[in-house]
């Protein structure tokens, strides 16, 4: 993926997020005072600020562009309930595996859950539930890319790169919970 990068942040319900545009699509979305396992362009996992730098390092523009702006705005509407679906242009930087599993938490509807075996399925991989967790885990997108709507096998709340806690919130939010 070509194009210069540009990164934005914004308060939301569930804190600080970056949005981070690379070209003409979104590239991350990241949440303030997490681990980023999902830092895309990198290998490594990296806390936010940890990230912020090194997007600094390598050029990124502070400025809010117009795709930045519409995504914040779909996300302030999804926050309001009044969205369930987004509209914005989505580049997530992964393997082919991460993307196949990106794409199923794509077909994911609001409101609704799927389990990590569920998914594995989905992309034909019916034993590849754990290979799947780690798909999960290095979401680059978080709420674009629905991975909180992934739970255990038994419907239980399973680990959330942002945390239980905003794992819950976007459930709730969507009225899963």
């Amino acid at each position: 993926m070509t194009g210069e990068i540009f990164c934005f942040e914004y308060d939301s319900p569930v804190g600080r997020l970056r949005l981070t545009q690379k070209g003409g699509s979104l590239a991350a979305l990241s949440l303030a005072g997490k681990e980023n396992p999902n830092a895309f362009l990198y290998k490594g996992e990296l806390t936010y600020e940890e990230e912020g730098k090194r997007l600094a390092a390598m050029g990124a523009k502070i400025r809010e562009t117009e795709l930045i702006a519409r995504t914040h705005k779909e996300l302030r509407e999804y926050f309001a309930g009044e969205r369930r679906t987004f509209t914005i242009p989505l580049a997530p930087e992964g393997t082919a595996f991460q993307k196949q599993v990106w794409q199923a938490l794509l077909a994911i509807p609001y409101g609704e859950t799927r389990s990590y075996g569920q998914i594995a399925a989905m992309i034909g991989r019916p034993r590849a539930a754990r290979a799947v967790g780690m798909g999960n885990h290095k979401n680059p997108i978080s709420i674009l890319i629905p991975c909180h709507r992934v739970v255990g096998a038994d419907g239980s709340l399973t680990g959330y790169g942002g945390g239980l806690d905003i794992k819950e919130y976007l459930l709730r939010l969507e009225g899963i919970l």
